[in-house]
């Protein structure tokens, strides 16, 4: 996933992920985010984005890491774009893409594994998703 989105995901500042692709997989899911840095013109622009979706106060991250693991959230859910706005009207101005996974219990790694992720969904070697797990740390505000 593409930085600044893939931490504001595991920071729970972001709720939901807009694909252009449908998902049948429902429960935790690994948030990689990819090689490419993100420039301080698309920080700048996501975080007044939120500020205004989600209020004044949100606490953004200092950095945004590249080519690594930095956490989970759980999806509990893929909607189309008409299902999304029907059941989450609060939440309707996140996202436009064609398909929505709504996400929550975002987690974030205490230490960020290097990683090279892949298109997609796609399985964690079993080495590193052992470590992964015991690496995660609870987030402490209320989402």
């Amino acid at each position: 996933m593409h930085q600044p989105w893939a931490s504001l995901l595991v920071r729970g500042i972001k709720r939901v992920e807009g694909r252009s692709w449908y998902t049948p997989h429902r429960g935790r899911l690994w948030i990689a985010a990819t090689a490419k840095r993100p420039s301080p013109q698309e920080v700048s622009e996501l975080q007044t984005t939120y500020r205004f979706l989600r209020g004044k106060d949100v606490e953004f991250p200092n950095d945004y890491p590249s080519g690594c693991l930095l956490g989970c959230v759980y999806l509990i859910d893929c909607l189309s774009q008409n299902q999304f706005k029907d059941q989450y009207p609060d939440m309707s101005q996140e996202s436009d893409s064609p398909f929505v996974f709504i996400c929550r219990n975002p987690q974030e790694m205490i230490v960020k594994f290097p990683i090279k992720g892949n298109p997609k969904i796609w399985k964690l070697d079993s080495k590193i998703h052992q470590g992964a797990k015991k690496g995660l740390m609870k987030q402490n505000k209320a989402v």
